[in-house]
């Protein structure tokens, strides 16, 4: 499931942002988060996205042509993005382990979250693109 994150985070934003992330060795302090989770025979996996406001800017930007996002459209954006990321992985792993069942739950919205994260996390995947910060983990 690891290596189907990563391969869809790479694919979108090569795609939304024309860029592949690359690691991140220092973070940034604050993030909008949202939470999802994928149910792989029935074991539920949830995944955090943290993402710096700058990058969302960007997404933003490119996906929907919108600058200055308010609470609401972050929220929304969050969302979309934890859809898109984790759905695509979702669809790797169907071609992958077709024996399997995958569900998709509806994603979350996190708001503010401020580094060190509240939550444990396991399997950090820290990324930079365009100058700023963002972690997908699980």
């Amino acid at each position: 499931m690891k290596q189907a994150v990563i391969e869809a985070t790479h694919s979108f934003c090569e795609t939304i942002l024309c860029e592949l992330p690359q690691q991140a060795a220092n973070l940034g302090q604050y993030f909008y988060g949202s939470a999802i989770s994928i149910l792989e025979n029935d074991v539920e996996h949830t995944w955090y996205l943290f993402f710096e406001k700058a990058v969302l800017d960007d997404i933003a930007y490119n996906l929907l042509f919108e600058e200055n996002l308010c609470e609401n459209d972050l929220d929304d954006l969050l969302k979309e993005i934890a859809n898109q990321i984790i759905g695509s992985a979702k669809v790797l792993l169907e071609e992958k382990y077709p024996n399997n069942n995958y569900h998709l739950n509806v994603p979350e919205f996190m708001g503010n979250v401020c580094a060190p994260f509240p939550i444990e996390l396991q399997d950090a995947h820290h990324y930079l693109i365009k100058n700023s910060t963002f972690v997908i983990a699980r």
